[in-house]
Formats: structure tokens, sequence, C-alpha cells
């Protein structure tokens, strides 16, 4: 979307969110400033809140945090979590998100104001259908009414929310279309995500409907394909000006580029580095936007024979080169990296020596411990760096920048899933779209004029394969991170596997439950766990409330082949 650098700047008065003007009196600062009167509520602060909170729960999960690590873009040597022991991060952002946005419908419908209720009806199916695709059954049609004295919510199944949150997607794109020119103002400086465009609403709620009939597409293929037709036939996002991606403020730590070292101290950047999956497969395909999310490595090791370490020695660095002679490998119980068999050589007990002298990642789930010791680290402590393997390029240090952005719903996600439902036969020009998903991809990252170039490389022309479509928008989601987890949950794609020191041998395809639910709403919990399918791999991890662990299948994986 176009730049919004100064409409984000709406961060600064959330603290104002509860207030319904900027005229209270002495008598009405004395009231409790958390609260929200519901008869004066404003419609457009209140979705602005909710804009916020979404766009800052994507990014989040994506650039550096955990899911990031599941789908094996990044790595942490330091406080992190490599090895899949993730549960998910609890759901009160959803519901809080859901409370705002139910309140912001309801003022809407008081008012007469059309946009902001179709606006408000598709941040609350944006909200639930995430909350359905991490849990499976959640709270749904009975939820978020306290006020109506439901305070212990029954679960839906999460077909149900799936369904319902496509409905409401169709719903709210079709008041704004059939209400084009009679829609009241969106103030752009409320309207965060579009600033006030009612178009590309109209746009990105008929692309997030695109999106889901895509997710059943493998559970549900007859309803997913006659949703994808009818979707394909009305306006989507046309390009990366229309697609909805926040730019970070970096004003404070909650409104900047996630782990940057501007305010988060060094540590925080330094301790993220690329995975070797990712940085394996960029540099095979000679993918120019390595260049735009990865430092190369600081001094690089080189193994040689022992005639050819400079001065004699076994091991020193010179030039900006750290030499080792190949004579010392094995006895050291070192290996270079081979990534066909690094993960058996792990598990034989060897270290790994990466020679790479460009980009160097972090394999995945390399070993029980924090991986800072990995590449013979010469600065072996937590935090504390490490010379020999990459970090994220010098832009992520930022708290803010171009190309730092919370990104939503990209244009290359639309064009992909158009490339893929014209593949199942659902759609036209497979080719076409694939190939717009990659020109979208390095336009988003400013390095469109790479692409003809690119496209022509051996294993980026379009070759007709699904697992190709996939592998080219696992990397165009790069800092998407959950799309790209939930992309693989459904196909299987592209084909990532943990790594030898990983909790469990396949990948986690679902969040716990909160804690407080089964503490609290436990008669409605212990339903919802009757709805999850107990696995081979339900109990790899030990401890686990029965059968509510992340290798437990909800309704969207039962009884498909994918992801395992």
């Amino acid at each position: 979307m176009s730049k919004i650098n100064k409409i984000f700047k709406l961060f600064l008065v959330v603290c104002l969110l509860s207030a319904t003007s900027c005229d209270n009196d002495l008598t009405e600062i004395n009231q409790n400033p958390n609260g929200v009167d519901p008869s004066q509520g404003n419609p457009s602060f209140l979705l602005t809140q909710v804009m916020v909170n979404t766009a800052l729960d994507v990014g989040s999960k994506g650039y550096s945090g955990e899911l990031s690590a599941f789908v094996q873009y990044t790595q942490k040597d330091s406080w992190g979590n490599n090895n899949y022991d993730w549960d998910g991060s609890g759901w009160n952002t959803y519901y809080g998100n859901l409370r705002s946005a139910k309140l912001a419908l309801q003022r809407s419908q008081e008012l007469g104001y059309t946009l902001h209720e179709a606006i408000a009806q598709i941040l609350i199916a944006q909200n639930f259908v995430t909350l359905a695709d991490y849990y499976g059954d959640v709270p749904y049609s009975n939820s978020v009414q306290a006020d109506e004295d439901v305070i212990l919510p029954t679960y839906d199944s999460q077909e149900a929310v799936y369904k319902g949150a496509i409905a409401d997607f169709v719903a709210a794109a079709a008041s704004i279309s059939s209400n084009m020119g009679n829609l009241e103002a969106f103030g752009a400086s409320q309207d965060i995500f579009f600033g006030g465009d009612a178009e590309k609403w109209m746009k990105y709620a008929n692309s997030l409907a695109l999106r889901y009939y895509m997710r059943l597409s493998e559970k549900d293929p007859g309803y997913a394909q006659a949703g994808v037709t009818a979707t394909l036939a009305k306006p989507l996002i046309s390009s990366v000006d229309e697609e909805c991606a926040l730019a970070y403020i970096g004003t404070s730590d909650g409104t900047s580029q996630p782990s940057n070292s501007a305010t988060g101290g060094a540590s925080a950047f330094n301790r993220v580095k690329p995975c070797t999956t990712f940085t394996d497969r960029l540099q095979e395909l000679n993918d120019p936007r390595a260049n735009v999310w990865f430092a190369p490595v600081a001094i690089p090791i080189k193994v040689v024979a022992a005639a050819d370490v400079p001065g004699g020695e076994d091991d020193v660095v010179v030039d900006g080169v750290r030499y080792i002679n190949e004579e010392t490998l094995a006895a050291n119980g070192l290996k270079i990296y081979d990534k066909d068999t690094w993960k058996a050589d792990r598990l034989a007990g060897l270290s790994l020596v990466d020679t790479s002298s460009t980009y160097v990642g972090l394999p995945v789930s390399y070993q029980g411990s924090e991986p800072y010791t990995y590449n013979l680290n010469p600065n072996p402590v937590q935090g504390g760096g490490n010379v020999h393997v990459s970090l994220m390029n010098d832009q992520f240090k930022d708290a803010s920048g171009e190309f730092l952005k919370a990104r939503v719903l990209s244009y290359a996600e639309v064009c992909f899933l158009k490339a893929e439902a014209a593949l199942k036969g659902w759609g036209s020009d497979a080719q076409g779209n694939y190939n717009k998903g990659v020109q979208a991809s390095l336009d988003t990252w400013g390095i469109g004029d790479e692409y003809a170039d690119y496209i022509d490389n051996a294993e980026v022309a379009y070759n007709g394969t699904l697992a190709q479509i996939m592998e080219q928008k696992w990397i165009a989601n790069f800092a998407t991170a959950s799309e790209s987890y939930l992309d693989w949950r459904r196909t299987g794609l592209p084909d990532l596997q943990t790594g030898p020191f990983a909790l469990s041998s396949v990948i986690p395809v679902r969040f716990q439950y909160p804690d407080e639910e089964r503490n609290i709403n436990e008669a409605n919990y212990n339903a919802a766990l009757s709805s999850l399918e107990t696995t081979t791999h339900t109990n790899d991890v030990p401890g686990k409330y029965e059968n509510d662990t992340p290798w437990s299948k909800p309704w969207i994986l039962q009884g498909v082949t994918q992801p395992w």
C-alpha cells in the first residue's frame, strides 16, 4: 500500500482510543481511563486500535518470532527457541481485538456508518479465523458476550469458524461494493490500513476470502472450488500499492521492527540469524533477495591443506579469513557442513564447520542448548555475537525503515493463490500469476529490476508444479511467517523437516489452548479436546494435558495426507 508513516503515527494516540472527544472536562477525566462508554464509543478510533493490534500480531510472529523458526527463516543463537518448543502465545490479543471490534460494529450500526460496519465485520472475521487457524475449535458464536452474562462460552467447530468468517468477508465486500459512492468518510489518519479507501477494503475482504477458500482446498475441495471460482471473478488486491502492509514507526519497542538494535539493544539484533534452510536455498536459486535480507559472514572459514595455512599454523585468521588445517578436523570431532548429511553428522556427535564464503546460517534445531558456539565461534558466550555466522541485513537494526513493515496480506500472496488455483483447474493463467507473484515480491523489497534475470534461472522459471509455486510463496512471505506456516501445514510444502535436536521428528500443527481455559472454562474446554485427533506424535513431549498438544490434529487436518 502507499506510504503510511504519517498515518501510523496514530500509534501515538492509542492512549486516547478510550476517549470519546478531545474536550472532556475535569469531571470526565475522573472516569475509568481504560474503559469505553458503549453509548459514546467512536468507531473510527476503535477500529484503528484493532488494525494496530492485528498488524502487530502478524509482525511479531514473523521476522524473528517463533513461527519464523518453525518455517526456518531464522534461528536465534541466544535466548531463542529453535527446537519447536513453543505452544503458542495465548489468545488474549485476539479476543481483546474482538471486544473492540464488536463495539465498533454496534456503534457503526447505531450511527448508520455502512463502511465502518463492513470494516468491523472484516476485522472480526479476521481475528476469529486466525484463532481457528492456530487452535482448532474456539469460542465463536457466543464469545465476547460478557455484557450478556455469557462468561464461559462454548467452543464452535473449526469448520464453523472458517466458513462463518468467509461468509463475513464475502458479505462485507458486497456491502461496500453495493454502496460505493454513498459511503461515509473514514479519515485517513484513522484508517491506517488503507487511508480511507473503500475500494481497497473491498479488495482486501475479497482477497481474504480467497486465502481462506484455498485454506480449505484439501479438507473440503468442493466447497473451496466453488468459493474460489466465484471470488476470482471479483476485484482483488492487484498491485503492491494495494496490499496490506503497515510500516513500523519506531517510536517505542512495540511500534518498531522486531528485534531491532535501536530500541532493543545490540543483542536483540545480533542473536537473530538466518536459518541454513533459507540461506542454502536462496543461494542455490541465486536469489537477489538474499542480499536484502542477510549480511555476508564477517569472517569466513576456509578449510585447506596444511601447506596452504598461512604461517604454517593449524588455525589462524589472516586478512579477514580464518584458515583451518584440514588434517585437524577429525581429531577435533569436526566435519565440514553439508546440507545433505549434516543431521546425521550431528547425531554422530560431530560439530560442523560451514565454509560458505558469503552467507552462513544456523541449522535448524542444531543442538539441545543454545547454538551460540556454532561454527567454531571464538567468543562462545550467550549473546556475545559470532563472527563466523551471518547476521541479518543492517536494515533490520533500525526501528523503522522503507521496507520494515508488518506485512498482513501482500499482492504477491494473492498472485500465488491465483497461480495455485489455476493449477487445480479452478482459475486461469498459472504461469502468469506465478510470474507476477515473483515480480511483486522483488518490487516489495526494492529490487524489481532484478526480475528479468531471476525469472530465467533454471529452478525459478515456471515448471508447472505446486512445489515450485509454494516454494516461491514461502520465499515471498519472509516476515509473514504465520502464513508460511499455515501454507506448509496445508500442503507440506516446502518440505521442511525438524533438526536432530527438535522435541519431535515432525513440526507442530497447532497451538495449545491457554491454561486458564482448562482451569476456568473446563467443561467447554474438554468438549473441544474431543474434536482433536490424537496422533502418533501427540505425546512426543510428556507432561501435556491429555491430547491438548501441538501434535494433535484439528478438523482441517483430519482425513488429509499433509503435512504428515
